[in-house]
């Protein structure tokens, strides 16, 4: 690889040692001014986000008249210049590992490349003092951490008609989802006990003695769940299940249930099954959408609520499903399918009997109309290669219906941005549909485009000349 590397004319670090030399000092004041008010310890540490014992410290020494500067200290002065640290940082998250096919290089591989070429920063430099600069930067683009995109055009209207579900339940509510592929899994080596000052140690090896999976509804209301342990979770083992539950219940009791988007949860199956059970006829329908706007009609005794999609979250039953991984699951070993269902069902029973209670869902989701909006500028911000027209027609129907009906939630900073961001990424979001090779998508892309520009710049005429 060669050494002359595109570097930036200027490279700025967001936490340099002046930075961390003046925030520390300031830290040092607030302790000192809030332990002056007489705040509590507890307080002090929320507030300037610091340990305890630090804080006592400072009080002492602020009682004791000493200044709130760190005094000279004895130590080697450090190794690289700042721009030889910054430097390190360009090379490691923005050159290309030297060897084909991979994305990112370790700190070892970092450690070996200065080696080869000392002449970038003066000299070698080893992975500890790599990982060391880099956890100094503010910016940190070699660290990854998943993060849900909203996607739904129609999230806000659908998660605000879930959370009133949860905070004014119907009599019969219930929280319904799949938890598929469980593994009935035996370690290799037996567990050796706990002993002093030592956890349990479990063997890192398994091997699979098969699957099942898990259909279960949580009653919010009491906690109480009813499940079942099964081959597959089709559209006839669906169907199964729910016939078995609703036909516990009275005949003429309203059911409603909270559920996501599976294909088989809108099948023409699952409708004739809960319109033979409400008494009323189904005529069938030739698409998913309409088949989930048949089953969410309350014009029968049992309802069907949709989550939005991609918003797992919304359904309560994940949270059980956490409860049963981690007390039922985890630590067990099975040494057969049946083993692993008995486990299952005498968990639920022993739920049921001895920790059930109500779940009240308290979360309203206010945070997140402006975080969907800040989101979208910072993709049209960095104009990303891996956007496509199918994202981008849901991100922009959904920037749509926030204009439409939830404008009063974004604050007026956030929505001028996107304004200026919309008109200014013209030619990108152009070329995004225009590469879309599917002519139905293409339709799809150009129309939630205009209606963007209508519904979002109306005022704004460069955005609808731009589309």
């Amino acid at each position: 690889m060669s050494s002359n590397l595109p570097w930036p004319e200027q490279i700025t670090t967001g936490f340099d040692s002046r930075m961390l030399l003046r925030t520390r000092v300031e830290q040092r004041a607030a302790i000192a001014a809030l332990s002056k008010g007489s705040f509590k310890l507890g307080v002090i540490c929320s507030f300037t986000r610091t340990h305890s014992s630090t804080v006592r410290r400072w009080i002492c020494r602020i009682e004791e008249g000493e200044t709130l500067i760190d005094l000279p200290r004895y130590g080697r002065p450090r190794k690289f210049s700042e721009g030889a640290r910054l430097r390190t940082i360009a090379v490691y998250c923005q050159q290309a590992p030297p060897l084909p096919g991979l994305h990112l290089w370790s700190l070892r591989d970092a450690e070996r490349f200065f080696q080869e070429h000392t002449d970038l920063i003066g000299g070698t430099i080893s992975h500890a003092t790599i990982q060391r600069i880099l956890m100094e930067h503010a910016l940190r683009p070699h660290r990854h951490k998943y993060y849900l995109q909203i996607t739904d055009p129609d999230f806000f209207p659908k998660m605000e008609h879930i959370i009133g579900c949860y905070h004014n339940p119907p009599e019969n509510l219930y929280c319904f989802d799949e938890c598929t592929c469980i593994q009935a899994l035996k370690r290799l080596a037996p567990n050796l006990p706990a002993g002093s000052n030592q956890p349990v140690l479990e063997d890192f090896e398994y091997e699979r003695n098969g699957t099942c999976d898990l259909l279960a509804l949580l009653n919010p209301a009491t906690g109480t769940v009813y499940g079942r342990c099964t081959h597959n979770h089709d559209r006839i083992t669906l169907c199964e299940f729910f016939r078995t539950h609703i036909q516990s219940h009275s005949s003429d009791a309203n059911l409603h249930y909270i559920m996501d988007n599976l294909v088989t949860h809108c099948s023409d199956d699952f409708c004739q099954t809960i319109a033979e059970l409400s008494g009323v006829v189904y005529t069938p329908l030739a698409t998913a959408n309409e088949r989930r706007q048949w089953l969410q009609s309350e014009d029968k005794r049992i309802v069907v609520h949709f989550i939005p999609f991609h918003a797992s979250w919304l359904n309560m039953v994940e949270i059980w499903f956490g409860i049963l991984k981690s007390k039922c699951l985890k630590y067990d070993q099975f040494l057969s399918i049946d083993q692993l269902r008995s486990a299952i069902s005498g968990f639920i029973e022993t739920w049921n009997q001895f920790f059930a209670h109500p779940f009240k869902w308290s979360y309203t989701g206010g945070d997140l109309y402006p975080k969907a909006v800040r989101r979208f500028c910072r993709l049209l911000s960095i104009q990303t290669s891996q956007m496509d027209s199918k994202f981008l027609t849901g991100q922009l129907l959904l920037m749509s219906n926030i204009a439409d009906n939830y404008l009063k939630a974004i604050p007026a900073v956030d929505w001028l941005q996107l304004l200026d961001l919309a008109s200014q990424s013209a030619k990108y979001i152009n070329n995004i549909i225009e590469k879309e090779t599917g002519p139905n998508r293409r339709k799809k892309a150009h129309e939630a485009y205009a209606r963007f520009a209508k519904t979002i710049a109306a005022n704004d005429p460069r955005l609808a000349r731009a589309a």
